[in-house]
């Protein structure tokens, strides 16, 4: 009996193949039976009809969007994208819901994250979801109607104690004692000291220049300009630290790396961290931008006055650290007179 004839292309090696054009693309189904070629036809529309992975559009997005951002956003962004593709990687993004979504922000609170964890997540799998519709891979960002779980934990960054700002204000001559000094004295965030040189100083109007910053990222270490105008400002030189500082000019770096550059993420965390433990505090750089706030509000600078030095774009962020101040030192003052009354 005559073998049945095959339907599609036996090719030399004796593979049945089979040549369509789906979407404009040239596609080759091979197997070693005509049943093996519509199985597979048969399963690649399906994945055709289906859509792309959210997997696929998530790295597709991250490739495309990354380098856009700076690499401390790049960076803050990493833990939110690894979350939403280990939840979604294997679902089309076409059967993405908001539900699903919603499941991910509500798992993320009830495990204690923090708003801006919860936010941040939110963040990206809208940002991945827009980048899909803009691909045309869905028609509707299920993101869209997706909230941010009410009454999560926002922790106010702590307040330096002033017995901690005391080892700081004597500590400036112990080594990598220069930097914390300076940024309690500027209220300079991390990178934008670590960016300065010496030219940026004003040594008869007693005035630094602040117009860049240090940012560590996935891709290493960069400098960038202020994300708002309000980052491009001028602070005042404060006698006490004028009197501190040696008195250089020229284009050298204030706080240089060893190579005479700017300092790597690594180097910098070494340094600090051995200057926490020899001196035997835990302060971070932001902390002692946040003490250079409370020497402000202590000295009644107008909050106006107070967001220009500091730098920030929007008067509530400035509104928001005079608060918690004020609330601080109620605190301690109420813990100062209650141990004064047990004696009075």
């Amino acid at each position: 009996m005559a073998a049945k004839k095959s339907k599609y292309t036996i090719r030399s090696d004796g593979l049945h193949e089979a040549i369509r054009v789906i979407n404009g693309k040239r596609v080759a189904f091979r197997g070693k039976t005509d049943a093996i070629v519509e199985r597979k036809m048969i399963e690649y529309r399906e994945k055709v009809e289906q859509g792309p992975l959210f997997q696929d559009v998530a790295e597709d997005w991250k490739e495309q969007h990354y380098p856009t951002l700076s690499p401390a956003t790049a960076k803050g962004y990493n833990a939110s994208y690894n979350r939403a593709v280990e939840r979604f990687k294997n679902q089309p993004i076409k059967e993405l819901k908001a539900q699903g979504i919603d499941a991910l922000l509500q798992r993320l609170a009830r495990q204690q994250y923090s708003r801006k964890v919860v936010a941040t997540q939110r963040l990206v799998v809208n940002l991945i979801c827009h980048f899909a519709v803009m691909e045309g891979i869905i028609n509707i960002n299920p993101c869209t109607e997706v909230k941010v779980p009410k009454n999560l934990k926002h922790t106010p960054r702590e307040l330096p104690s002033d017995e901690e700002l005391e080892i700081v204000k004597k500590g400036w001559k112990d080594p990598g004692g220069l930097l914390p000094y300076f940024i309690l004295y500027t209220g300079c965030r991390r990178g934008e000291a670590l960016a300065l040189t010496w030219k940026d100083i004003n040594w008869k109007k007693k005035l630094i220049t602040i117009n860049k910053s240090v940012c560590y990222g996935t891709s290493g270490t960069a400098i960038k300009c202020p994300k708002t105008p309000a980052g491009t400002r001028e602070v005042i030189l404060l006698n006490k630290l004028a009197e501190v500082l040696p008195r250089r000019i020229g284009n050298d770096l204030i706080f240089p790396g060893p190579d005479g550059g700017f300092i790597k993420e690594s180097t910098y965390q070494g340094r600090w961290n051995r200057w926490r433990t020899r001196v035997g505090v835990t302060l971070t750089a932001h902390q002692l931008r946040h003490g250079f706030a409370t020497m402000l509000y202590e000295a009644e600078i107008p909050e106006r006055d107070a967001m220009d030095l500091l730098g920030h774009s929007d008067i509530k962020l400035t509104h928001n650290i005079y608060t918690h101040i004020r609330k601080s030192r109620k605190e301690t003052t109420a813990t100062k007179l209650n141990q004064a009354a047990e004696t009075f």
